[in-house]
């Protein structure tokens, strides 16, 4: 089996970066340290300099400014073929003419490797990616999920220090997209190798990666678990980006400590705890998950119950969305899970429904412009 010493894996180290793109700045300053071994996503939407980061990793892009390092090793000035790292892009990249075993061992046979050190090794790659016995088909004869296998067997073959990944998964169909998630998670642990890989997709991120780098405009807005990120978001950029939210406006009727009283559009009032940098007179958006919104909340829960009328009914398989409107125009969204009975059974428009808001899930950003 390939798999990375421990104490040989290496971490990557990012300080002040830039890149210019003639007058645009496509990165600003990043500042990142990734350890050995971490599983790292860089998420956000496009244009926001993930991928452009990525490359500058790989040694595709130079930096205007700042350092990269792999390991102790200062790599601004390194060909990308000298920074032993493996790259799987989303189109793949493989050679339609070669077969699969050829396109696994191109890093070897490139290294000038001997032959039968390069058959062992991959077909033992080609095991590990659950290819074994495809060596002599071509990528034309083979699924969209195979080939993404074979492009993930082709950047470890060669134990590289480092594996990057671009989109991997933005070709494959929601079902096999989501197979393939748990798959390369599994072989980055076997392997132990450290990955950085990018995506805009949230799921994608939270399903995969040990910490999300959250980028906006060419920034780092956020780093932290997945659980930090969706559960404590830092602005309502991150909130709205990672997974879906609730937004109701609101006032900020006055302050106590950190804890904030909060006046609602729909003109129902909240005290909301931990809702520093906020002041008397704020105009704010309250953002709650839907599945933290409980529906027929019972008495004593602690919760702030609203009530209103059931606009719009969302059934998704495993969850239903409820849109309630509870005043003035503002739309609360329940989730629930359908554990229990049929879709006929749902509440219909126009149904009164009360929702119960536990206030520490409540969290206070400013108003959006």
């Amino acid at each position: 089996m390939i798999k990375a010493n421990p104490s040989d894996a290496v971490g990557v180290d990012l300080r002040d970066v830039q890149k210019w793109y003639g007058s645009v700045l496509a990165v600003r300053g990043v500042s990142l340290a990734i350890a050995p071994g971490e599983m790292v996503c860089l998420l956000g939407p496009s244009g926001c300099g993930k991928t452009t980061t990525l490359r500058m990793i790989a040694g595709l892009e130079k930096p205007d400014a700042g350092d990269i390092r792999i390991g102790d090793t200062l790599v601004n000035a390194v060909s990308p073929w000298k920074r032993n790292i493996g790259m799987v892009f989303q189109n793949y990249a493989l050679f339609p003419h070669m077969t699969v075993h050829e396109n696994v061992a191109f890093g070897l046979t490139m290294r000038n490797r001997p032959a039968g050190e390069i058959r062992a090794a991959v077909e033992d790659a080609m095991a590990q990616v659950r290819l074994a016995g495809y060596g002599d088909r071509r990528p034309s004869q083979l699924s969209g999920g195979q080939r993404q296998r074979v492009a993930l067997a082709r950047a470890i073959v060669t134990k590289p220090n480092v594996l990057l990944l671009d989109e991997p998964l933005a070709a494959l169909d929601k079902k096999l997209r989501e197979q393939m998630q748990v798959e390369i998670r599994q072989l980055q642990r076997a392997v132990g190798i450290t990955t950085v890989f990018v995506t805009h997709d949230q799921e994608e991120a939270l399903t995969l990666a040990d910490r999300i780098v959250v980028m906006e405009e060419g920034q780092i807005v956020q780093i932290g678990s997945p659980a930090d990120v969706y559960e404590r978001p830092k602005s309502r950029f991150v909130s709205d980006f990672i997974g879906f939210t609730n937004a109701v406006g609101g006032k900020v009727v006055s302050v106590t400590g950190t804890t904030a009283r909060i006046e609602t559009a729909s003109g129902h009032s909240l005290d909301i705890p931990g809702a520093e940098g906020v002041a008397a007179g704020d105009e704010v958006d309250l953002v709650v998950r839907p599945e933290k919104v409980a529906i027929d909340p019972p008495e004593g829960s602690g919760c702030v119950v609203v009530e209103g009328d059931l606009v719009h009914t969302v059934y998704s398989g495993a969850v239903t969305y409820f849109h309630v409107d509870i005043g003035r125009g503002a739309i609360l969204i329940a989730m629930a899970p359908n554990a229990h009975g049929a879709a006929s059974a749902l509440p219909t428009s126009g149904a009164r429904l009360r929702l119960g808001l536990t206030p520490d899930t409540v969290l206070v950003f400013p108003r959006r412009g």
